[in-house]
């Protein structure tokens, strides 16, 4: 067996991919300091302004400053692509694909000082009816999902090429695809239950109910059903972006590419939890 390694053989992307991890204990320290100070109690800028501050400053702005001697144009940089890949990325799939997790998973939001939403007008849950539900979408959840999606996805890249990297030297082309097919399965799986345990379960355990924001309707399915259809996400999201700008000598993905990347991989995601959800009616499964 090949010796693997951790990080990418691209020096711009390794120095990124080491700065992105300091990002998980921002990204853990920063959520529970908002629901355990009740910050998510404000009006709309304010509800807005710290979801935009958990990301924007930390996550684009110091390796903007970091990385500006560096010799790599930061519209040219990992970190720069990264961020607008996940920006892009979380923009659609946070407009369309959170109306079925409402729907189909029993998510539900509750920002009672929030006067703007910025959701589906035909997909998911009647208009007439959203906002009574908890089934309207502020804007501050597409900035909030962007730094939980860092946190996913450069822990898993990193995971995901020390697997695919000690594999290197077995000789059966098949064998290596099942090994690949296996850790992207896996790390899939451990994020798509993750975000819902140390969230819901670590993370937001109020005492009193009426101060809950964001929960799920039946805690202990979406754990053990809901988490494989939430894992749809990252089998296609983590290869996706391990490809990017990932090879020492290989190609570097322009600006375009990137969001075309993004919006590709957004599609495949939304057809395969159309496709979960279909499963799902056809077994008669109701999560909640």
């Amino acid at each position: 067996m090949a010796n693997g390694y951790w990080l990418s053989k691209n020096p711009d992307k390794a120095w990124a991919e080491k700065f992105f991890l300091t990002v998980i204990p921002w990204w853990f320290f920063y959520n529970m300091l908002m629901v355990q100070m009740g910050w998510l109690q404000t009006g709309t800028f304010w509800n807005f302004m710290q979801n935009f501050l958990m990301w924007f400053p930390y996550c684009v702005m110091v390796p903007w400053f970091l990385r500006r001697n560096s010799g790599i144009p930061w519209h040219e940089s990992y970190w720069f692509k990264f961020n607008l890949y996940l920006f892009w990325l979380i923009f659609f799939v946070t407009y369309f694909h959170t109306e079925y997790f409402f729907e189909v998973l029993g998510l539900r939001y509750r920002f009672p000082e929030v006067t703007l939403y910025l959701d589906s007008a035909l997909v998911g849950p009647a208009e007439s009816t959203a906002l009574e539900t908890f089934q309207k979408i502020p804007p501050s959840m597409y900035f909030n999902s962007i730094v939980f999606f860092i946190v996913y996805h450069v822990s898993a890249v990193i995971v995901m090429r020390r697997i695919r990297t000690m594999t290197i030297g077995w000789s059966s082309g098949a064998s290596k695809f099942i090994a690949w097919c296996a850790i992207v399965g896996l790390i899939s799986a451990f994020w798509g239950w993750g975000e819902t345990y140390m969230y819901f379960v670590m993370i937001a355990h109020p005492e009193d109910p009426a101060s809950v924001n964001v929960w799920y309707e039946n805690l202990h399915n979406m754990l053990w059903i809901g988490s494989w259809y939430y894992a749809l996400y990252f089998v296609v999201s983590f290869p996706n972006i391990y490809r990017l700008d990932e090879d020492a000598t290989g190609e570097r993905w322009s600006i375009s590419r990137t969001l075309i990347e993004a919006t590709f991989a957004s599609m495949i995601m939304l057809l395969l939890i159309d496709l979960a959800t279909w499963g799902l009616m056809l077994a008669e499964i109701k999560i909640y």
